[in-house]
């Protein structure tokens, strides 16, 4: 798994666990719906824009993508 698709799946996880609908999310981002699925499929990577509005509307904060401390934070528990 690369970044781009470990990136989206943390956002897929997130808009699932929030129950937001991906309409719902792309009118809110102001993204296309297409474009946001294909983003949140791993299939598109996303402009930085976009990805700061969807950690805005997610609610995930940028450590939530940060390697370093998610194998750190495996290991401490």
């Amino acid at each position: 798994m690369d970044h781009i698709d470990l990136i989206a799946a943390r956002m897929e996880q997130a808009r699932f666990e929030r129950g937001i609908p991906v309409a719902e999310l792309a009118r809110r981002v102001g993204v296309d719906r297409k474009r946001l699925g294909r983003i949140l499929n791993g299939e598109r990577a996303m402009r930085a824009d976009e990805f700061v509005r969807l950690c805005e509307e997610l609610k995930l904060g940028l450590e939530r993508f940060d390697p370093i401390r998610n194998a750190a934070s495996r290991v401490i528990g």
